[in-house]
């Protein structure tokens, strides 16, 4: 069952300089788009390709630089048996020490037996494998029937071969190992010559008039064609072992649609992973619903005896996954940022942030609205907006806002965390997350969001804000009036003020009545879902600029707005 231990890239496409040691037989490659992780799949899918004729270009060569050549090597664990035998690579063997994970050339007993394979391709793009070693004996070719015995295949969105018997694709390697055929079998070819005789001996009755026609005019030129009949020329068929190819009824495989296609090529080559075999999966969701996807995810899991690569831009991928599967690729990256236990929860609540450059993790739905009206803010005001800049929102449901927070700093991630200053317990967790690195944004010692709101907002905005949410009342409940909704709010208002509280209409611009709304609104429902905190954000940035400089909600918006531009 042959895996892959270490992998090192060099001068490949956009990867400089890359190693890393795999751990797990279920590896999902996650990160931004352009970061390398088809990169690296091509990198594993070459260095073990199972054919001679591997095409490479110059723009293969990092920043097409001709003068240093693209080396890959890959360090194979569970090798297949007659990989291993003296005649072949066995004068070449390493030795893995399970305990550190190292690779040492020295021979000890006890220790598991591997081999390095290396493919270099120089300016004359011409690719040479050899199994290495550090030792005096050197290196030795590895032609591609060798490498075919390790049963590496990548599935990407040119899968049609892998539906064909030709030397090379997986089907021809399932035939190898179950039917265990000699070094001369020709049974794909003779498959081939049994059709033509098929097609030989059919009478093609329809054209027997044209023939004899043919067959007396030629005779009257001198020429005795009396046999004469209708078939296919060996020309045509070509006999090659690639022309048969699998079929659902009348129709090739290569037919199908894109989803179906990948999911057979994936059964075709899991039914070669039973004895073991590397599949390699870009992007696993193309062409997948999302019931579809996760069940495939799950069956590569449970009943893969081999190794799986894979790498995706999906949410519906990482749900099915635990931490230790994910291997997190960033540009200009020399490794692969690997997770740990404590961040199954965050994977779990929030996989769509994983895909992310930074992430935004906000206290709940109303900071997850806000947040949004910002981002809308910028896009009308021609900056850039948060998906340009890799920038995910995480809603840290409550008090988990913390631990998330601290997840995804422990995960490389640049964080903000957006919360609330109103439960004293909570401060010294935000202490502890400055000092990891998290920039904290929040209120006054005291405060919720709704709270800051209330209280710094210009007062002509007050009634409004009392407005909007009598507004969103009556969205919810058609049976209120405005009048009715207002009243009901301003009765919660009342409740939280200090003395007899005048009409909405009659307030005058006081501490008491702000904080009379401000804590009516958090106690309340006010705004606490994502599309009603957008709204309420929207009407704050409405007064932005007519802010003082040290209005607490103008600073935070400009502190959350700067964050997402460094």
């Amino acid at each position: 069952m042959a895996k892959i231990h270490h992998l090192s890239i060099a001068h490949f496409r956009g990867i400089k300089r890359f190693e890393q040691t795999f751990l797990s037989d279920f590896v999902c490659l996650i990160g931004r788009g352009d970061s390398g992780k088809s990169t690296i799949l091509d990198a594993i899918a070459f260095v073990l390709a199972s054919t001679w004729n591997v095409p490479f270009y110059d723009n293969d060569f990092h920043e097409c630089d001709l003068g240093k050549p693209i080396i890959i090597e890959a360090t194979i664990r569970d090798l297949p048996r007659d990989l291993i035998a003296e005649e072949k690579y066995g004068g070449y063997l390493r030795t893995l020490n399970v305990a550190t994970n190292t690779v040492s050339d020295d021979i000890d007993a006890g220790e598991e037996a591997v081999l390095t394979i290396r493919l270099e391709v120089k300016r004359d793009l011409e690719p040479v494998w050899t199994v290495i070693t550090n030792r005096e004996i050197g290196s030795k070719p590895i032609g591609a029937a060798d490498r075919a015995k390790l049963n590496a295949f990548l599935v990407s969105d040119y899968v049609d071969r892998h539906f064909s018997w030709n030397k090379g694709s997986p089907l021809y390697s399932l035939y190898i190992q179950y039917a265990k055929p000699d070094e001369d079998d020709t049974a794909m070819i003779d498959a081939l010559r049994e059709a033509k005789k098929m097609i030989d001996g059919t009478p093609f009755a329809r054209f027997n008039e044209i023939v004899n026609k043919v067959t007396a005019n030629a005779a009257t030129y001198g020429v005795t064609i009396s046999k004469t009949g209708n078939t296919i020329d060996f020309k045509d068929i070509v006999i090659k072992d690639g022309k048969l190819s699998m079929h659902d009824d009348d129709i090739p495989f290569r037919l199908k649609g894109k989803g179906s296609r990948r999911l057979i090529s994936m059964a075709i080559q899991t039914a070669i992973a039973d004895a073991g075999g590397i599949i390699l999966i870009d992007e696993i969701e193309q062409g997948l619903e999302p019931d579809r996807v996760q069940n495939l995810i799950s069956r590569l899991k449970s009943e893969h005896k081999g190794q799986v690569f894979i790498s995706t831009h999906s949410r519906d991928v990482l749900v099915e996954l635990s931490h230790e599967h994910l291997y997190m690729m960033r540009k200009g990256q020399t490794s692969l940022t690997t997770f740990d236990r404590g961040l199954q929860r965050v994977l779990r609540a929030n996989p769509e942030a994983f895909f992310a450059l930074k992430v935004l993790v906000v206290e709940g739905p109303t900071e997850d609205g806000v947040c949004r009206a910002l981002n809308q803010f910028r896009y009308r005001n021609k900056q850039k907006i948060a998906a340009l800049l890799g920038v995910r929102l995480a809603n840290g449901t409550g008090s988990t806002c913390y631990d998330y927070a601290s997840g995804f700093v422990s995960a490389g991630f640049p964080v903000t965390l957006l919360c609330d200053s109103d439960e004293d317990d909570k401060e010294q967790k935000k202490v502890e997350l400055r000092k990891a690195g998290v920039n904290v944004v929040d209120w006054d010692k005291g405060d919720s969001l709704e709270l800051a709101v209330a209280k710094h907002l210009p007062f002509e905005a007050i009634p409004k804000l009392v407005e909007l949410a009598a507004s969103i009342r009556v969205t919810e409940d058609r049976s209120l009036t405005m009048d009715d909704a207002k009243e009901r709010l301003w009765e919660a208002v009342k409740s939280k003020f200090n003395g007899a509280c005048p009409p909405l209409g009659e307030i005058a611009d006081t501490q008491a009545i702000r904080v009379a709304i401000g804590i009516a609104a958090s106690k309340g429902i006010w705004f606490k879902r994502t599309d009603w905190g957008l709204q309420l954000g929207s009407l704050i940035l409405e007064y932005l600029d007519v802010m003082p400089e040290d209005n607490i909600l103008r600073k935070n918006f400009f502190r959350l707005s700067a964050w997402m531009d460094k």
